[in-house]
């Protein structure tokens, strides 16, 4: 799959923060409707420079195909449907012992 990718918008800047806006961004024009209607819940992995997406059902897949296709590509994951790959969470040990 891939999808036109403005070029005079080519990614100078590297920062993790850039890197999740640009993809974000290419995902929600390019791919969001088309592969929440086939593919929810599996994972997407953009390529940021080409635009080009590889849809697998799990992410180490994703990325390895994306790779694959684009050694020296950057990628954005996300799973689809979810406003990212992955839900983080964190637990607090020692809480109700009276320890903090």
């Amino acid at each position: 799959m891939s999808g036109s990718v403005d070029d005079t918008n080519y990614v100078t800047e590297r920062s993790p923060a850039a890197i999740a806006a640009r993809g974000a961004a290419i995902y929600d024009r390019l791919y969001r409707a088309d592969f929440e209607a086939k593919w929810l819940g599996r994972f997407a992995a953009v390529d940021i420079e080409s635009g080009q997406a590889i849809v697998e059902t799990f992410p180490e897949t994703a990325l390895a195909k994306a790779r694959s296709a684009s050694p020296h590509g950057i990628f954005y994951l996300v799973r689809i449907g979810s406003p990212g790959a992955f839900k983080l969470s964190r637990r607090v040990t020692g809480a109700h012992s009276g320890r903090v």
